[in-house]
């Protein structure tokens, strides 16, 4: 966990724990059945199951896999935590189990996936009828120039500070916006666009809610370096407020968003 948010419990509460809570309030209902795909190290399913979900969750990477049975292993609570159980298995060769789960959900994995239109099929067929998807996702193709000015101006405050282990800005801000873009530019090539992701979402599904959530502030997080822990967590703190204010005065666009849609018969 050394150089990871994982090392500091303030940082995992403003990340992986606010990103829990979006998904945990979008589960209706006790004892569901419910399908994680792409589960990486495995806490989301862990934590679905303690709340006495009954959780299956793949992922292709096998050192994950065994990362997170190993957690799960080690969990106080296992004997009282609903059924928990790890597939090392590629989502779109799965055989998966039609109709028999009440939740499917992704958390920032279908970004990732070639064909979101067919893996979402596939999605869908593992649902119960009227059973929900939900979709925690990322769209950094929407960064505009507004969030690349609010990023660069925290990155150079860092920067100047000593406090980051983010590559250099140019001290000149048109410059250094245009970096932030241009490596943003860089990365968007390689990942679905949220009108990839949407268009399947709305077409398979009878949207329930769609949401928008900070998420800049994260890769911020990852690298930042404040010596006294309690000024960070307490930057750390405000770095996550400020987004989020200038995401609900629309401000800035957002790159996280939440769907949560329901299978109806067709």
């Amino acid at each position: 966990m050394k150089g990871s948010m994982w090392s500091q419990p303030y940082l995992i509460d403003l990340t992986y724990a606010k990103n829990f809570e979006l998904v945990k309030a979008s589960i209706r209902g006790k004892n569901r059945r419910i399908l994680e795909v792409g589960c990486g190290t495995g806490f989301m399913s862990l934590e679905l199951a303690r709340m006495g979900h009954n959780v299956t969750a793949i992922d292709r990477d096998k050192y994950l896999v065994n990362l997170a049975e190993r957690t799960a292993g080690t969990d106080p609570y296992r004997k009282t935590r609903g059924d928990l159980t790890f597939e090392i298995a590629n989502f779109s060769t799965w055989p998966g189990r039609p109709g028999a789960y009440d939740v499917v959900f992704f958390s920032r994995v279908l970004h990732d996936m070639l064909r979101p239109e067919k893996v979402l099929s596939k999605a869908r067929e593992q649902l119960k009828d009227f059973g929900r998807i939900v979709c925690l996702e990322y769209a950094y193709n929407l960064m505009n120039r507004r969030s690349a000015t609010w990023l660069y101006q925290i990155r150079r405050i860092l920067e100047v500070a000593g406090w980051t282990r983010l590559p250099h800005l140019s001290e000149r801000p048109p410059v250094g916006i245009d970096e932030i873009l241009r490596k943003n530019s860089e990365r968007k090539q390689h990942i679905n666009s949220f009108e990839e992701m949407r268009k399947p979402l709305e077409r398979l599904f009878h949207e329930e809610l769609l949401s928008w959530h900070p998420y800049y502030y994260w890769d911020i997080l990852a690298d930042m370096q404040i010596p006294d822990k309690r000024e960070e967590k307490s930057f750390a703190m405000l770095l996550r407020s400020m987004e989020e204010f200038l995401i609900g005065s629309g401000q800035i666009q957002p790159a996280l968003f939440r769907f949560v849609g329901v299978k109806t018969r067709r």
